[in-house]
């Protein structure tokens, strides 16, 4: 804690005025000093870290300044000082917003400790503040880099999302940032002072899912040697962001919707129900609508999700933000990599703009921290692209064939891709912007297409990266 602050003592008694002042200096306080509520009051403007004021001073009260003070700068604390008699009006005090109160006399050691008491907290409910403050900043709207009109419509789907109670659905491709507008729902949320817990599905084993989500008891199943709190018990009262939704386990989807319907889980091995008080934001980059059609997706399920839906548009639609983009990851990769702020070659902030990204924001982001990393001069050039990029498989430039439809463009990228890593999955996920898991998706999906469409004899014939 800091060693002073300015204190202001309010006592229509000079001796005890000057008393409490002199013993508050001793403490190397900054101390301003008032007869009576009315000389107190011509302070109400100065940086007055605590206020400690009589009860009763004659015709005037304490209270009363309590009031007034208060109306103008309601985080100040204040301790009341009362006489034996007068206990119930510190205690309405308290009601008004004091802090505490003190009998005379007083007691040297009692208001020492009393004041440092009031001065802790209100520094550490000044660092709360201060962190929220941050947190409004890191994790709000105003974090989220996107000036173009499909943001601003994104934005205000958010926020007009977030004080709503109710399941939100996130979706768009991987890497445009579904879980940065998650984090700013909650952000602006009622549940904004409480936890925010993350689980991707792509990234849990489906026999571990239940386990992950609503935790077990010990000895539910071989390897279970300890209890283990899920994440939907370790959200209770905050929100719960479930990513990849659309890699959830269709067996277990039933789970899930009794969380979202009666607000209850079983833990694995448990024959009590657990009440929890989660908000849900579930993101995916899957067509849930043709997942439910083809049997994979729960229809009720997808309808309890599909309360509120966030549609976030791919980079290669939103071209205007890109430059916006690059500059906001130019200088934050500059700042943790200790290199004064780079420039750009025109060259390069053309080719930015007209590049496709198929891995979106994400794919963009790697790319400036590569180029910062690597640059061996203070402009940054096409030559300083990494290979994946220059090489790359999606290029705005580009002629694309009249009749080329969207996923043909993707197994093009995904191809090239592989190519370019010699079919090393983790390489060339990362290279695209997307998960290693959902690269497997998609090739399994492709393969198995290929395989329906050729004949029999043909599909025993090596199938390159599909």
């Amino acid at each position: 804690m800091s060693n002073s602050a300015s204190i202001l003592v309010v006592e229509d008694k000079e001796s005890e005025r000057e008393a409490m002042a002199r013993l508050l200096r001793m403490e190397k306080h900054d101390v301003l000093t008032a007869p009576n509520p009315e000389k107190a009051l011509e302070y109400i403007n100065e940086p007055v870290s605590l206020v400690v004021t009589d009860l009763r001073m004659g015709a005037s009260s304490g209270v009363d300044l309590l009031r007034r003070w208060k109306q103008h700068s309601p985080a100040t604390p204040f301790i009341m000082v009362t006489a034996h008699g007068d206990v119930e009006s510190a205690v309405e005090a308290m009601k008004l917003g004091a802090e505490d109160y003190l009998n005379k006399p007083v007691n040297p050691d009692e208001l020492l400790i009393l004041v440092r008491k009031v001065l802790e907290s209100r520094q550490k409910d000044e660092k709360i503040q201060h962190l929220q403050q941050r947190l409004d900043h890191e994790l709000g709207f105003s974090n989220i880099v996107g000036h173009s009109k499909p943001m601003q419509d994104v934005f205000e789907q958010a926020r007009r999302a977030a004080p709503v109670d109710t399941t939100v659905l996130i979706t768009g491709e991987s890497g445009t940032g579904k879980e940065l507008i998650a984090h700013a729902v909650h952000q602006h949320s009622s549940r904004r002072d409480e936890v925010f817990v993350t689980v991707n599905m792509a990234a849990v084993p489906e026999h571990l899912v239940e386990s992950e989500l609503f935790g077990h008891i010990k000895g539910a199943f071989t390897g279970a040697t300890n209890p283990r709190v899920g994440r939907f018990e370790a959200a209770h009262r905050g929100t719960i962001f479930i990513d990849e939704i659309g890699d959830f386990a269709l067996a277990s989807q039933a789970k899930l919707l009794r969380a979202l319907e009666n607000r209850t889980i079983t833990p694995i091995g448990s024959n009590d129900d657990k009440e929890v008080d989660v908000r849900v934001v579930a993101a995916t980059s899957r067509d849930l609508e043709e997942m439910v059609a083809d049997g994979d997706f729960r229809e009720d399920l997808y309808y309890r999700l599909n309360v509120i839906t966030i549609p976030l548009p791919p980079l290669r639609v939103r071209r205007d933000d890109i430059p916006l983009l690059v500059q906001h990851f130019l200088r934050r990769f500059c700042e943790s990599n200790n290199r004064p702020l780079l420039t750009l070659d025109p060259d390069l902030v053309q080719f930015f703009q007209t590049y496709d990204w198929p891995g979106n924001v994400r794919q963009l982001r790697n790319c400036v921290e590569s180029m910062v990393v690597m640059a061996a001069n203070e402009t940054l050039t096409i030559d300083d692209l990494p290979s994946t990029i220059s090489d790359g498989p999606s290029n705005g430039d580009m002629a694309i064939p009249a009749g080329t439809t969207l996923e043909q463009l993707e197994r093009t990228a995904v191809e090239q891709a592989l190519e370019q890593f010699d079919g090393n999955r983790t390489q060339a996920a990362d290279a695209l912007g997307i998960s290693v898991r959902t690269l497997q998706r998609k090739l399994k999906a492709w393969n198995g297409e290929q395989r329906e469409q050729q004949p029999h004899h043909v599909r025993r014939i090596g199938r390159r990266h599909f």
